[in-house]
C-alpha cells in the first residue's frame, strides 16, 4: 500500500507550489474560461506563492505518495457571519493519483469530526469538485450544511459538528 502524507509547505517549496498551482489553473480553464497571461502563465504570481508561504505558515500543504510530490492543499481563515472559520480553499490532485483516496486522505486529516467547522466553497462552474463533496463528506462521517445561494462563484457550506468550539 502507497504511503501517504501531508505537510506544511515551507518557504522553500514555494518554487514546486507555484508550478503546482499552474496545473490547478490550466485544469480549471476548462470551465472558468481563465486565460493565459501574455508570459504564458496563469494569474498566479510566485512572488505571491513566497509572502503566503512567509506570512502565514499554516496556509499551504503538499501531497506526497511514496514521498513523490502529488498535490497540494491550500486553507485560508475566513470571516462570515461573525464567526471566524478554517477554509479548505484549494484542493489539487495530480492525474496520476486520482480514484486512489488521496482527496479523501487529505480531508479526513484536516476535517476531524468533532473539531470544530470548516468553510468549504465550491466553484460553481466545477461540477466534478462539487458531485466528490457531495458524495465524500457523508462517506466521511463530516456533517455540512449548505449556505444561502447568494455568492454567484461558490457552493458555500459548513463542514463539521456545528456545536464544536
Amino acid at each position: 500500500m502507497s504511503r501517504l502524507s501531508l505537510r506544511h509547505a515551507t518557504s522553500g517549496d514555494a518554487e514546486r507550489l507555484f508550478h503546482l498551482m499552474q496545473f490547478y489553473y490550466f485544469e480549471a480553464s476548462a470551465w472558468s474560461g481563465e486565460e493565459v497571461r501574455p508570459d504564458g502563465l496563469f494569474d498566479c504570481d510566485r512572488r505571491d506563492v513566497e509572502a503566503s508561504l512567509r506570512d502565514d505558515p499554516q496556509w499551504a500543504r503538499l501531497l506526497s505518495v511514496d514521498e513523490a510530490l502529488a498535490g497540494f492543499v491550500l486553507v485560508d481563515r475566513v470571516e462570515r457571519d461573525g464567526h471566524h472559520y478554517p477554509e479548505l480553499a484549494d484542493l489539487f490532485v495530480l492525474p496520476k493519483y486520482r480514484r486512489q483516496g488521496l482527496a479523501a486522505y487529505v480531508v479526513s486529516t484536516l476535517l476531524r469530526p468533532g473539531e470544530g467547522q470548516w468553510l468549504l466553497a465550491v466553484f460553481r462552474g466545477d461540477l466534478a469538485a462539487h458531485a466528490y463533496w457531495l458524495r465524500t463528506l457523508p462517506r466521511l462521517g463530516l456533517l455540512h450544511v449548505a449556505l444561502a445561494e447568494e455568492d454567484p462563484t461558490f457552493h458555500l457550506y459548513l463542514v463539521g459538528d456545528p456545536a464544536s468550539p
